[in-house]
């Protein structure tokens, strides 16, 4: 079958295209960090030993978490409506925006977990489709779009930083949980991935020049765009490129491919600094995917002067678009290429101010090409009639005090369900919303503690609420003795 070649100016509408299909990088859930209850949460902290010997989770049931978050704006922030109608409200826009501002999003979907506990060890499976997907933009673009060349006059400013990170992968991950000593937990989990498609951008470079005097435009830039994708961008004699073929999509083999391989790492860590306070951190995603399949690196580069522009004119800046792409060399290779995870950094405090009340605090850092992004969240923790765990939180999320969050968690016998949000106001209006975020599931539960008496034999020395586990305090007495009989073995051998 035979494909009509795309034009020129559809290339990056197809890339755009192929962005916000997978659009929907990073998991946020700062709510959910805390409840380790929940065997899930073990997903943010490999640390995490739930009490249960096993623990399941089928397809579409046990897991699925949906993210969106914007450092910027919220629709309605952006958008004034008036009478029935909206309008573009590009003045409060610009008040907010920053150097370089961020938009990630996410979709993960568990297709099988299992968890399984052997003493002091907790081992963990899970295999889930993920998408990520992130975008920075400089600040200094809007400018240009919303007030015109005219405010460059004489000088010469940058607009890098136009990056995304956008990939569609399976995960395969093993992980596994120890309590160490009486104090400290340690988790490790090595995750298989396998990339289906993708957009890597590189690091990219742009500058503008407008003449005080005459108002010509000198422009440099220098633009990289990987993908991995089922098309084929057509080129003439020149090199320059004529437009975008997309191919056949068998979507078995696009689901079955295994050509591009990555691997990452999270660690974890659960230190009971004493009776009431529980301290934890994670570091997450430290990986990359090595792609292969169906790859095309293109490159815009060049340096070139306009005469006679003004970019505050709309049919200047049609003209203008269309001489930027002709003027600029096109390079298109279809060299193997890495595509690298943001690394986040999770901190986490619960205090156990009274036996069924927690107060909790997390910090969620997360290093997205180059700039750190953080976040802060406090939370109310209790656990109910021994069947409902919830918690309540207020967080500053994308430059925004407006969050507050809730978790959910009912156990039953042999059955769990959880439902968490950083920021109900998302869900119920999502228009007027920065971050909208939700994970929710089942897990089927076994070998679970009967009484209080079978729940201190568990080998779990943390929890944030920690009612009827002295665990802990066993294990102490333990070493204690230990160190007294190596002690005693130590002044025999003197003497």
């Amino acid at each position: 079958m035979k494909h009509k070649p795309l034009n020129k100016k559809s290339i990056f509408f197809i890339l755009g295209f192929i962005l916000l299909f997978f659009c929907g990088s990073a998991q946020q859930s700062n709510t959910f960090y805390l409840l380790h209850d929940i065997p899930q949460s073990n997903r943010l902290n490999p640390a995490v030993q739930i009490k249960c010997k096993w623990f399941l989770g089928f397809p579409l049931l046990t897991s699925t978490h949906l993210n969106y978050s914007n450092t910027v704006f919220s629709f309605n922030e952006l958008f004034s409506s008036s009478g029935g109608s909206a309008s573009l409200n590009m003045s409060s826009f610009y008040d907010k925006i920053k150097k370089s501002n961020l938009i990630d999003n996410a979709i993960h979907l568990d297709l099988i977990s299992l968890g399984y506990r052997r003493n002091d060890y907790y081992i963990t499976f899970n295999i889930a489709e993920k998408i990520n997907s992130g975008i920075t933009y400089p600040g200094s673009l809007i400018e240009l779009v919303w007030k015109g060349n005219t405010q460059f006059l004489g000088e010469t400013e940058k607009f890098n930083n136009l990056r995304t990170n956008t990939v569609y992968y399976r995960e395969y991950s093993l992980g596994v949980s120890k309590v160490w000593d009486t104090y400290n937990t340690f988790g490790i989990r090595a995750k298989m991935l396998f990339g289906k498609a993708g957009i890597y951008s590189g690091k990219s470079k742009m500058s503008l020049y407008t003449d005080e005097t005459t108002f010509d435009l000198n422009v440099e830039g220098d633009l990289i765009i990987n993908t991995s994708f089922p098309m084929t961008v057509n080129q003439d004699a020149d090199g320059n490129i004529t437009g975008v073929t997309m191919g056949d999509i068998n979507i078995l083999s696009f689901l079955m491919n295994g050509k591009n391989k990555g691997f990452a790492l999270d660690l974890g860590w659960i230190h009971r600094y004493d009776e009431n306070l529980t301290l934890s951190a994670s570091l997450l995603d430290l990986g990359f995917i090595r792609w292969k399949s169906d790859v095309n690196n293109i490159r815009l580069t060049g340096n070139f002067n306009y005469t006679g522009a003004n970019l505050d004119d709309v049919d200047y800046l049609a003209d203008f678009s269309d001489t930027l792409f002709n003027s600029f060399n096109h390079t298109v290779s279809q060299n193997k290429y890495y595509s690298w995870f943001p690394t986040q950094l999770y901190l986490g405090g619960m205090y156990q101010y009274k036996p069924k009340l927690g107060i909790g605090i997390v910090n969620r850092n997360m290093i997205y090409r180059g700039k750190l992004h953080s976040s802060l969240t406090l939370s109310a923790n209790t656990k109910l009639w021994n069947k409902l765990s919830a918690s309540l939180s207020w967080s500053y999320l994308n430059n925004t005090y407006k969050n507050v969050g809730l978790g959910l968690a009912w156990h039953s016998k042999g059955l769990q369900f959880h439902m968490v949000s950083d920021n109900l106001l998302g869900i119920i209006k999502p228009l007027d919303t920065r971050t909208l975020n939700l994970r929710f599931g089942f897990s089927f539960l076994f070998g679970c503690p009967k009484n209080k008496k079978e729940e201190e034999s568990v080998s779990n020395p943390y929890g944030p609420i920690g009612e009827g586990n002295c665990f802990w305090a066993k294990k102490m007495d333990k070493n204690y003795k230990e160190f007294l009989k190596k002690k005693k073995k130590k002044e025999k051998k003197r003497k």
